[in-house]
């Protein structure tokens, strides 16, 4: 079943082959075991790729890349799993990020105005950068936690529904 489900997807290893920013991993990607579909595997990108969407960089997918690759998870849904940060939800991950920080950090959520000027940067990012980070990374570890006990939740209950 979840076979035909990323084979919607057509995540293969030539397309990945192609892109630009992938072949910083050569032929890495090609590994069999980045491609398998073991709980482990299949829970682990999930949580890698969760992981990966909160820091606040361009191009998560290389984060995610990574991870599969250090880790030996299934790669093609690390990088869908990326795609829980997108345009819709992007605001509102960093703005709970920021208010998490600030809980941590025992301050007070300031209302900003961003404003792309040098003065901006040296005085008002310097106040909203440190929570802002701190939320990022604990709402990283926090979700990617929960995705992945879900997802491997989710794989064992299937497969004894199936069992029965």
């Amino acid at each position: 079943m979840l076979n035909r489900w990323f084979a919607r997807f057509k995540i293969d290893p030539d397309t990945l082959r192609q892109q630009k920013w992938f072949s910083l991993f050569g032929e890495r990607l090609l590994a069999p075991a980045l491609w398998q579909g073991g709980p482990r595997a299949l829970s682990g990108a999930v949580a890698a790729g969760i992981f990966a969407c909160w820091f606040p960089i361009p191009m998560h997918s290389l984060i995610a890349v990574g991870l599969a690759l250090a880790f030996s998870l299934n790669l093609p849904l690390a990088l869908l799993a990326v795609w829980f940060n997108n345009p819709l939800t992007l605001p509102f991950m960093y703005l709970y990020a920021y208010r998490t920080g600030c809980l941590v950090l025992h301050k007070t959520p300031e209302p900003f105005h961003l404003s792309w000027t040098l003065h901006w940067l040296e005085h008002e990012a310097a106040t909203l950068v440190p929570p802002f980070l701190l939320g990022s990374l604990l709402l990283a570890v926090l979700t990617a936690a929960t995705g992945g006990l879900l997802t491997l939740l989710l794989l064992r209950l299937g497969k004894l529904v199936r069992s029965r």
